[in-house]
């Protein structure tokens, strides 16, 4: 069970934080365990203060929005660093983009 609960944070961290809704399909393919198992599963993990997040029944999706910290092995910090850098060049792009539309604002 514990390992259960540790690799739901771990299909967390391999997500966006864009993308963090996961479908009960892919939590239990990604753990082992049938579909029905789930939802306890992930109640567990956050009452483990492993994860947070929210549980929709109706849709059966995981709503993760943060992961306990843990050591992370070096393929994990590259993965880290890859996400970084690309956040930092979304921000890059945005700020662009709201300094090209600034002249626009101001007129109006």
């Amino acid at each position: 069970a514990v390992v259960s609960t540790q690799s739901t944070g771990e299909l967390t961290f391999n997500r966006a934080s864009s993308s963090r809704s996961i479908p009960f399909s892919e939590v239990a393919a990604a753990v082992k365990l049938p579909v029905d198992e789930v939802e306890l599963l992930v109640m567990k993990a956050i009452s483990l203060n492993l994860v947070r997040g929210s549980i929709d029944e109706c849709d059966k999706v995981v709503n993760l929005t943060w992961v306990q910290p843990r050591v992370l092995d070096l393929s994990q910090i590259k993965e880290m660093n890859k996400r970084i850098i690309e956040w930092a060049e979304s921000v890059e792009k945005t700020v662009a983009d709201v300094e090209r539309q600034i002249p626009e604002l101001l007129c109006n």
